[in-house]
């Protein structure tokens, strides 16, 4: 898949998806420090979660043999923002990744998640990799309708009824 992928939204909004790269941890922790309570609780399992600096550069050296992280960005009165951030890690056994994926509040609803989305699916597939899952949380209803509609199908979790999995055959 060819990157950068620049799109304009509905309401005039130029937004650009690429890789993510050393030079964005820093704006990799303004983009979960601006994130809701519930989306960081719903992403990392703690509403207060606070990445620093080692944990967002480490994020951000994801080589190709590991996976992808892919973000998308707008560019604004104070540079370029991450509105929406995705990545897969190839799983041990070679042939399955995990993702996961979030979008800023503020941007939900003007096709970043399906964006990240199609281009995780895709990068997966090129990359030979034959399943693509994700642990949710079943609280998280709004993720849950989000991938069902991208195609994944759900499942109950061996952890117990307060985690789903969603899985997909690339």
């Amino acid at each position: 898949m060819d990157f950068p992928e620049v799109w304009k939204t509905e309401d005039g909004s130029v937004l650009t998806l690429r890789r993510l790269n050393d030079s964005d941890a820093e704006n990799l922790i303004a983009f979960v420090r601006n994130l809701s309570v519930s989306a960081r609780y719903f992403r990392f399992g703690q509403g207060d979660y606070d990445p620093g600096f080692d944990e967002s550069l480490r994020v951000c050296r994801l080589r190709d043999d590991e996976g992808l992280h892919l973000v998308v960005l707008t560019t604004g009165d104070s540079g370029e923002q991450i509105v929406g951030s995705a990545r897969y890690v190839i799983q041990p056994d070679r042939s399955s990744c995990e993702f996961v994926i979030v979008v800023a509040d503020r941007s939900s609803h003007h096709g970043v998640g399906h964006r990240l989305m199609n281009a995780l699916l895709n990068c997966a597939k090129s990359q030979g990799l034959q399943q693509m899952v994700g642990r949710i949380l079943a609280s998280n209803r709004d993720m849950l309708q989000f991938v069902s509609g991208c195609g994944f199908a759900i499942s109950d979790s061996a952890e117990g009824d307060w985690m789903k999995i969603a899985s997909i055959d690339l």
